[in-house]
Formats: structure tokens, C-alpha cells, sequence
């Protein structure tokens, strides 16, 4: 693979066939915020999501909507769980509604690009059947748009680059230097960072996180200390 010394910003509208967030956003009056996405045991995946909208009676249609899809096994409702950060950056509708949801990993691209040195660098968004994808890499011009047809191949999906240029303004992202982390240390970083890990005050507790992770606090604090000392440049 190429790189360059400055990342790559590249901005994609995606859509595939079989994607229980287009379908919803084509079905209801919602958008979806993709906020974290993490492969779990055998072929499921666990996504943390925000729906928004106008009015809360299309949040209840679009999670009664998202129940109905034989990929999606679980959708917990997740209360005040949206930092306000993430609300305000994001300008989503007058109503938001925060889910965990486990589904079958296939009926997902991010996969596709979480494995080929692409970050996301601010959520995905998804509304009127489409996914906004806005994403991170060191790959070279050539070799993005090269990779971009070999998932549209491999995933029979559309899409459409919006925008691809080197950049050295992430602020308020999520750091670069996060493709140095393993995929479990990557995995509870972004969620205590989506949680309000972070914030001040905290918005949820390590015991917490450890719970919705399924491992212990101690566990926890270990992948977060690994993680903070590989983004902060420390031993």
C-alpha cells in the first residue's frame, strides 16, 4: 500500500443492498447517527446509534422498524446517553433516541473500510436512504479510489466520492494516530468516548462500561490505559 506523510480526508454518499440503517431512513421519517461499531463474537456486530427526527412518534416507528429486520437480533434503548457535544456537532432533529443494537456483521460496509486503514472521523450519517461517510486514511488519491471500487465490487454497493484531498485539520475528531490502536483497544475507546466517558463530569462510570462490555472494570482500565498512552505518544 502507498501512503502519504498527511492524511487523507475523503468524503463518500454509500449505499448497499441489505442494510437494515438505509432501510430504515427509506421507510421512516429519521435519520441515523452511526457512532460505534464493533465486531463481537462469531458473525455479530454491536452498533451504538442515535436516531433523530422531528417529532418522537417517527424515533417509535423507526425502532419498531429496526426490530422488524431479521438481520437486527437486539435494539436496547440506551437513555441519555448522547453527549451534548455529539448532539449539537451533529444537528440532528427536535427528537433523538440512543440505541445499542447487535445485528449480523454482514449488514454493515464498515467492516470493509475499518479494514483497509480507513478511521471515521465523525459519525456516520445516514438519511433518505443514504449513508454520509466522512473518513481518515494514509492511503494515496490513486489507491483510495482503487480500494473504493474493490468494496463496491465485493459489497455490490454505490459509491460516490464527494470530496478527496490531504488535510492537517482534525481537530475535534477522533485522532489519527487511532489506526495505532488494536481492534479491542479501538472497540472500548470509541464507545467510552460516544458514552461520555470523557467528559466532565462523567457521564458514565468504568463499572458501567465494563457491564455493557461484558468484562471486568479492571479489563476495562487496562485497554483504556493502553489506548491513552498509544494517542498521547507516551510508553
Amino acid at each position: 500500500m502507498c501512503v502519504e506523510s498527511e492524511p487523507t480526508r475523503v468524503t463518500l454518499e454509500v449505499w448497499h443492498p441489505g442494510c437494515w440503517t438505509i432501510e430504515t431512513t427509506e421507510a421512516t421519517d429519521v435519520g441515523i447517527l452511526g457512532r460505534v461499531v464493533s465486531r463481537t463474537t462469531g458473525a455479530r456486530s454491536k452498533a451504538f446509534v442515535t436516531l433523530y427526527a422531528d417529532r418522537r412518534r417517527d424515533l417509535d416507528d423507526a425502532v419498531e422498524t429496526i426490530r422488524t429486520f431479521p438481520q437486527v437480533h437486539t435494539a436496547t434503548e440506551v437513555p441519555n446517553s448522547t453527549p451534548e457535544a455529539v448532539v449539537q456537532g451533529s444537528k440532528p432533529g427536535n427528537a433523538t433516541r440512543d440505541l445499542l443494537i447487535e445485528h449480523e456483521a454482514g449488514s454493515q460496509i464498515s467492516g470493509a473500510f475499518l479494514s483497509r486503514d480507513f478511521v471515521t472521523a465523525q459519525p456516520v450519517n445516514t438519511h433518505d436512504g443514504r449513508e454520509q461517510w466522512n473518513l481518515l486514511t494514509m492511503r494515496t488519491r490513486r489507491d483510495v479510489r482503487d480500494t473504493l471500487d474493490t468494496i463496491a465490487t465485493a459489497h455490490d454497493a454505490e459509491i460516490t466520492v464527494s470530496s478527496l484531498a490531504r488535510t492537517t485539520n482534525t481537530a475535534g475528531e477522533a485522532p489519527f494516530s487511532i489506526t495505532s490502536l488494536s481492534a479491542r483497544q479501538r472497540e472500548v475507546f470509541e464507545l467510552a468516548r460516544a458514552r461520555g466517558y470523557y467528559e466532565w463530569p462523567k457521564q458514565i462510570s468504568g463499572t458501567e462500561l465494563a457491564d455493557e462490555l461484558d468484562i471486568a472494570t479492571a479489563t476495562l482500565h487496562e485497554h483504556l490505559h493502553k489506548a491513552e498512552a498509544k494517542l498521547l505518544g507516551t510508553p
